[in-house]
């Protein structure tokens, strides 16, 4: 027989060591391949910006993180429905308050740039230039108002950047938008810069962009707290500029 101090040794040592093998709590993050934020499967230089942002603010706040790609409108409408924890990437507007709660902003504001074929002879100086014109957009993104609410605009939906590219080089719009970084990093990656030319023109927007998570799902609020916690820390190591600067074309 173990002394008795010795067999109270012995349990807590195996309590603890079941608790340190206990997985921890893991959530799904949602989104659609948005290169360079959020990368296709398999990419070479890793899972994307906003993808490994994400996935070290949950690690640092005690969470494991499962990525599951589908189309934009199909993501949010499963944020609603409770189907998954998170998204990343996401402007923040009323309409999602409903169904979303907001981490702190992780990014400030974005530059929008536009681009023609490169046998195209518009030109776009200022965003009156779009009036009349059809303008290439990801089906289910925030746009900054002005930029998508010109007189007798047409807006072409797409499911993403690649397939706007696609869209405009088939001559179904006028212009793409596109994130200064997002475009950049399409027409590098694609070879597209023969075929391409970008406008002088850039809109700069102050919108953030937010981690956002599910109200319908009380284990994604309930990391809320600590992922706002290793956003600031992030932000203060640096971790959050090594990051972007990784991916920036």
């Amino acid at each position: 027989m173990f002394p008795v101090f010795r067999r109270r040794r012995l349990l807590i040592a195996a309590a603890c060591g079941a608790a340190s093998a206990s997985p921890r709590p893991t959530l799904t993050m949602v989104n659609t391949v948005y290169p360079p934020f959020i990368n296709a499967p398999d990419h070479p230089l890793g899972q994307g910006m906003d993808v490994e942002i994400a996935q070290s603010a949950l690690d640092r706040a005690g969470y494991e993180m499962r990525l599951q790609l589908v189309p934009w409108k199909r993501a949010l409408l499963m944020l609603e429905n409770g189907d998954a924890d998170l998204t990343s990437t996401i402007s923040r507007r009323d309409d999602r308050d409903r169904y979303l709660a907001w981490s702190q902003p992780y990014r400030l504001g974005a530059n929008y740039c536009f681009y023609a074929r490169r046998d195209s002879e518009l030109q776009l100086r200022s965003l009156d230039d779009l009036r009349g014109r059809s303008l290439g957009v990801v089906s289910g993104f925030h746009y900054p108002p002005p930029l998508v609410s010109q007189p007798g605009q047409r807006l072409i939906p797409g499911r993403d950047v690649r397939t706007l590219v696609q869209m405009l080089k088939a001559g179904r719009s006028d212009f793409i938008v596109a994130t200064a970084i997002a475009g950049a990093w399409e027409i590098r990656e694609r070879g597209l810069g023969v075929e391409l030319q970008r406008m002088a023109y850039e809109y700069t927007s102050d919108s953030p962009n937010y981690l956002a998570f599910s109200r319908a799902r009380p284990q994604a609020t309930a990391a809320l707290l600590g992922v706002d916690t290793a956003l600031q820390a992030m932000q203060r190591d640096g971790s959050l500029a090594r990051i972007e600067r990784k991916y920036r074309p």
